[in-house]
């Protein structure tokens, strides 16, 4: 089996520890239950019977190569400009970790540690 179509087993067997585990106890820590429909058994199955050239080329940019046909069903539905932009982590495609008030190269560690100790 090609190295490549290996890696992506890896990485699909790994979601339920790696991300899911994390964002479930994260998500019910606030009394949260998530859904993931693209997870689906159903979802999963048919995505990974497809060959790997109609899910990705990596000859191509990212933002065009990656995750092809997820940008492909976002521009048929008129999401053109989303379709071509580059995978970001939930927090900094939200820019919820950008801080405040022009601080934006300023690291939050970095804040609690110039804390006074009357703060502490």
């Amino acid at each position: 089996m090609n190295t490549f179509v290996l890696q992506l087993q890896l990485e699909l067997d790994r979601i339920p520890i790696r991300n899911l585990g994390r964002d479930d106890r994260i998500i019910s820590s606030h009394g949260k239950e998530t859904r993931h429909p693209f997870l689906s058994l159903s979802v999963v199955s048919f995505l990974a019977g497809l060959p790997v050239h109609l899910k990705l080329d990596p000859r191509l940019d990212i933002g065009i190569g990656d995750k092809m046909l997820l940008r492909l069903a976002a521009r048929k539905v008129g999401l053109v400009e989303a379709s071509m932009r580059k995978k970001r982590a939930m927090q900094f495609g939200s820019h919820s970790a950008r801080m405040e008030g022009g601080e934006v190269d300023r690291r939050g560690d970095s804040m609690i540690k110039s804390m006074p100790d009357s703060y502490v």
